[in-house]
């Protein structure tokens, strides 16, 4: 059986679809978690995202640019109505190539995802510009709730719910991640929050089929959870803070039997 785990990199190869095509040959009739379906999809979010949006799944407002588009960030602005929202590649991980922009009077501030927080001046760069050249692009409503309640990740082992993980931001920091200073711990969900990832795992699961692992990834708003993204490869999993180490490797044992 073939576990695709640590793929870190993948954002940063082109060709990394190709060569996922090319190892499924190879393998024949290897078994393998998660399926090349799933792989697929969850390289670009915006293969799966459009997908559940469409499907009725609230997502984080989200505007979807294509490569090489013509749009500046003020006609963004000016469509959105948005003064404070992200931008960042369709294919990414670990917030590569992320920023978050800010309306400040009749500035327009940008800064960077880092370790090191400092707002400067996108009039002095062409940082949105460049990105745009690179590659495919989103641009998602900033969510002030993540200073406050943080980012919630619902992990299902074995096309089941197992458990919660709240992430928080650091200070002077935007990201609820721990790479960039942020915390996880483990998260009591609700019945209701449970529901709610339940409903979109089954929507992941119709349509790619079977999942030894997934995360759903939310953040709270006022009055409902609004999806941000799901995690279906190369995700980390939070086991030992989701006490889930056991589970995983019965998962997997059962799939080899």
């Amino acid at each position: 059986m073939i576990n695709v785990r640590e793929c870190r990199g993948y954002h940063r190869h082109p060709d990394f679809s190709s060569k996922i095509d090319d190892l499924k040959s190879k393998l024949g009739h290897v078994p393998m978690t998660n399926s090349f379906s799933v792989i697929r999809a969850a390289i670009d979010k915006a293969n799966y995202l459009r997908e559940l949006e469409l499907a009725g799944v609230d997502l984080i407002p989200t505007v979807w640019l294509k490569r090489g588009e013509s749009i500046t960030l003020e006609e963004i602005i000016g469509k959105t109505g948005w003064h404070d929202f992200v931008v960042k590649p369709t294919v990414s991980s670990k917030n590569w190539n992320a920023y978050r922009v800010v309306v400040n009077g009749n500035e327009i501030q940008i800064v960077k995802a880092d370790i090191n927080m400092s707002f400067r001046d996108i009039k002095t760069n062409n940082v949105f510009t460049d990105l745009m050249e690179l590659c495919d692009v989103c641009v998602q409503q900033f969510m002030p709730e993540i200073f406050s309640r943080g980012e919630l990740s619902f992990v299902f082992i074995d096309n089941e719910f197992s458990h919660a993980i709240r992430k928080t931001v650091a200070p002077n920091n935007w990201l609820a991640h721990e790479f960039f200073g942020g915390n996880n711990e483990y998260y009591q969900a609700t019945a209701n929050e449970i529901s709610w990832a339940e409903h979109i795992f089954t929507k992941l699961d119709q349509k790619y089929g079977d999942f030894l692992y997934a995360r759903i990834d939310a953040i709270p708003d006022n009055r409902r959870l609004l999806l941000l993204e799901c995690e279906l490869m190369v995700p980390r999993l939070f086991l030992n803070e989701g006490h889930a180490l056991e589970r995983y490797v019965q998962a997997m044992k059962k799939r080899l039997i």
